[in-house]
C-alpha cells in the first residue's frame, strides 16, 4: 500500500534555440535503492528512492526528478533482502510504486514544462467537434487523439 510520494530534487532545462520540428518526448523511471524502516508510528515501511527522467528529442530541454515511495508491505524484510541480492523488487510492489512514481512526476513535469514552454511529457487528448445535427445539443463531442 503506498502512504505517499514524496519529491526530493527537481531539475529542469530548456534549451530555447533548438525548438523546431517534430519534437520526441521520453520518460525513464528508476528505482536507485530500497530499505526499511519505521515512519511515524509506521512499523517496517519500504522508503524506495527513485529517479525520474524526462528527455526531449531533439535536444529542446530535460527534466530529471529524484524522491522516494513510501510503501507499508508485511513483507518488508523479504523485499528488502532480494533487492540487495539482485536489485529486483517483488513485481506486485514494482507495479505499485511505479505507478505511483508515473502519476506524481508526471503532474510535476506537465507544470514544469507549461513554465519552460516545453511540450508536456504525455498527449492530452483533443476535443473534435462532430458534426451537428439541426437541433442537436451542442455539447457533442467526442475524444480524439492526434
Amino acid at each position: 500500500m503506498i502512504i505517499g510520494v514524496n519529491l526530493t530534487a527537481i531539475e529542469a532545462k530548456t534549451n530555447m534555440d533548438f525548438i523546431k520540428g517534430d519534437i520526441s518526448v521520453s520518460t525513464a523511471p528508476s528505482i536507485t535503492n530500497v530499505i526499511k524502516k519505521d515512519v511515524g508510528d509506521i512499523k517496517d515501511v519500504l522508503v524506495v528512492n527513485f529517479s525520474f527522467g524526462i528527455n526531449y528529442k531533439p535536444d529542446v530541454g530535460s527534466m530529471k526528478m529524484e524522491g522516494e515511495v513510501l510503501y507499508k508491505t508485511k513483507d518488508a524484510n523479504n523485499i528488502v533482502k532480494q533487492w540487495k541480492e539482485d536489485n529486483q523488487l517483488d513485481p506486485d510492489v514494482a507495479v505499485a510504486v511505479l505507478n505511483a512514481i508515473f502519476r506524481k512526476c508526471l503532474i510535476k513535469a506537465i507544470d514544469l514544462s507549461g513554465e519552460l514552454r516545453l511540450p508536456p511529457p504525455i498527449k492530452f487528448p483533443i476535443v473534435a467537434k462532430e458534426r451537428i445535427k439541426e437541433g442537436e445539443n451542442v455539447d457533442n463531442y467526442s475524444e480524439a487523439t492526434e
